[in-house]
Formats: C-alpha cells, structure tokens, sequence
C-alpha cells in the first residue's frame, strides 16, 4: 500500500505577489467522502496563470496554482467507486466541475482547482470524480495535462462556438499553446488555415501544422486592405489590433444568411476592445467567448491525440522551475506549451 504523506512540495499563490513561493511543507488535507487524492504526473503553465499574477484577478485568497493537469488516484474517499476510479490509472484532470460556483458575485470560473482551489502545481491535487477523464494508451502525462485545458479550450472553440465546418476559411490569431491545437482542429475539420503571429518560429510552425499561410501583423494588415476575408475568426490575443484586424477580415465575407461570419475570443487581455453597434448589425459578425469543455470534449480531444490526429508541440520542465516557466511565458519566450512535473517524495 502506498503510504500517504502529510505535507507535499507546492507552488503556492499569495495575494499581492507576482511570484509563486515554492512551499515543501504545504499539507494535504484529509478527503471528504466523494474526493480522491491525485498524485500529480504534470501540469500545463497557461497564460491565465500569468495574467492572474499580474492583476487581472485582486483575489486575496492563498492557494495552490495549477488548472491544467493529469495524474494517478493513490487514495478515494469512502463514497468513491472504486470502478469508477481506478487506483494507479492515469486520469486527465478538468478544472471545473459540476459545483463550481462564483464567490463574492464574482465569476464561477474563480473558484475552479488552481483559480481560488488548491489546484496542481504541486505533487498532490484532491478532486472530485466529475473532473475525470481516463487517459488512452499512448497518450503521456505532458499531453494529458494540456489536454484538460488548452486541448478542450481549443476543441470547444473551434467545433462549438466557431462550427467550423468543410470549406470554411479560418483566421487564427497567436500561435502558442492553445493556438496551435485550434489551427489543427480547424485543418482536421476541412478548414482552410490561416495564421497571425509576430513571432517568426510561430509562424513556421502553423505552417508545419497545416497552415496554408502564415502573417506577421503587417503583413495581414495589407491582406485585409487588399480585400482578404475569412468566415471565422478565433483570436488567442484579443488585444485591439488582432480584434481590428479580426473585424476587417469579417466585414467583407459574402456568406450567405443563416451563415454569419464568426470572431470568437479566446485570450485574456486587460485591454477594452470597441466596436460599432451599427458595424455588428449590419455585416452580421457575430462575436462570441468561449472556454474550458466538459468531459466529453476532454475524452474527445484525448482520443485525437491518442490517434495521432492532434500534434502537441509541448516541454518539460521541473516543479521547482514553475517560476521561470512563467517569466518565459510572460516574455513569449517559447512556443507551445509547457509543463511542470512534480517529484512526490514517495
């Protein structure tokens, strides 16, 4: 059997601090009866996690980081099915589940494992059953841990909010860790690609994964005065110049009603974007938000990547380092996403 430590290593969020602090005593509770006690097999870094240490969220809560992750039961509470949840089986993790629930009027999406929750960046995580998906043969921790967040982000936006459909023209805007899973799926479901990043290496990438071209912001600012126009825009930026630019890609689509030409915003941005009523009614643009996914998203992006239709482009780094993950995140250092696997002391 294996034995249960009491304390574990933990990168843990304290209110008014842009940096995590390593804690290796953090304790470990003891479960309620429909919790299960994870042992951490890796957690994705997510921009989400830059942009809440710098001010988008005043939370004054302490807590574990870490949304994006996957790992194996080592213990269940006593109303857990032990067929249900199998000890030792790799499990992909979602942030949210079924009772989740905003805090002080704020969103529910604050009081998600790692947003408000103790949540991954650490060796040990409790969760309840409703945040699990198996993991399929093949598939290893570091893309399962993306999975759960940047891989069901990504899918919902491209399938659900985006319909991306056969013939479809798509613009995708950032090609990092969540864009360059929407640029896949949007090629797997017969769209024609298309991709914005000022960085070169990204740009390279999208077209490696499918991109039929790749624009810095110049370059797709003289498209767009040219009369190049798309049907859908999914924007992992969303600042004013990617949303313009979004917008004069979309303003000019000849679609046909009951199809309407999409901008879907995915990234968090602390700027305020403005648009024309009149502009929105008239073209028809439908501008939509969308995140996370529900488990049957999560057990759908697992079996693409499972099959080898879905390519993660993902790094390993160690626990300790989660900081400096986050100041290369900051810095847009690299491209892809990155990981942070933990070292349980058993």
């Amino acid at each position: 059997m294996t034995t249960i430590p009491t304390t574990m290593l933990a990168a843990v969020y304290q209110p008014g601090s842009q940096r995590l602090v390593l804690d290796k005593n953090y304790p470990i509770r003891e479960l309620a009866d429909n919790e299960i006690l994870i042992k951490v097999a890796a957690t994705g870094v997510c921009h989400s996690d830059v942009e809440l240490l710098t001010g988008v969220s005043l939370d004054t809560r302490k807590y574990v980081f870490g949304h994006e992750s996957c790992g194996n039961p080592v213990k269940l509470g006593a109303k857990v099915d032990s067929q249900t949840v199998q000890i030792g089986k790799l499990y992909s993790i979602l942030a949210v589940d079924s009772c989740v629930h905003g805090v002080n009027g704020g969103p529910s999406l604050f009081n998600a494992l790692g947003i408000g929750k103790d949540g991954a960046y650490a060796d040990y995580i409790i969760v309840t059953a409703d945040t699990l998906v198996p993991v399929p043969d093949g598939v290893p921790p570091a893309v399962a841990a993306i999975a759960s967040d940047a891989g069901v982000t990504t899918y919902r936006a491209v399938q659900r909010s985006a319909q991306v459909k056969e013939g479809d023209k798509v613009l995708i805007f950032g090609i990092g860790g969540l864009g360059h899973l929407a640029l896949q799926y949007a090629v797997h479901f017969g769209a024609t690609v298309y991709a914005c990043d000022f960085k070169p290496e990204a740009r390279k990438l999208a077209l490696e994964l499918g991109a039929t071209e790749a624009f810095d912001l110049i370059e797709l600012t003289n498209k767009t005065t040219a009369g190049f126009t798309v049907d859908t825009t999914i924007d992992f930026v969303s600042n004013n110049q990617t949303f313009n630019l979004a917008m004069s890609a979309l303003r000019r689509n000849d679609v046909n009603f009951p199809s309407k030409p999409k901008c879907v915003m995915i990234g968090v941005s602390a700027e305020n974007l403005v648009f024309s009523t009149l502009d929105i009614i008239t073209t028809g643009v439908q501008i939509l938000g969308s995140t996370g996914g529900d488990q049957n998203d999560l057990a759908a992006v697992l079996d693409l990547f499972a099959k080898g239709s879905i390519r993660a482009h993902v790094q390993s780094e160690p626990l300790e380092n989660v900081n400096k993950v986050l100041d290369e995140l900051r810095a847009s250092a690299y491209t892809g996403r990155k990981v942070v696997i933990p070292h349980p002391k058993v």
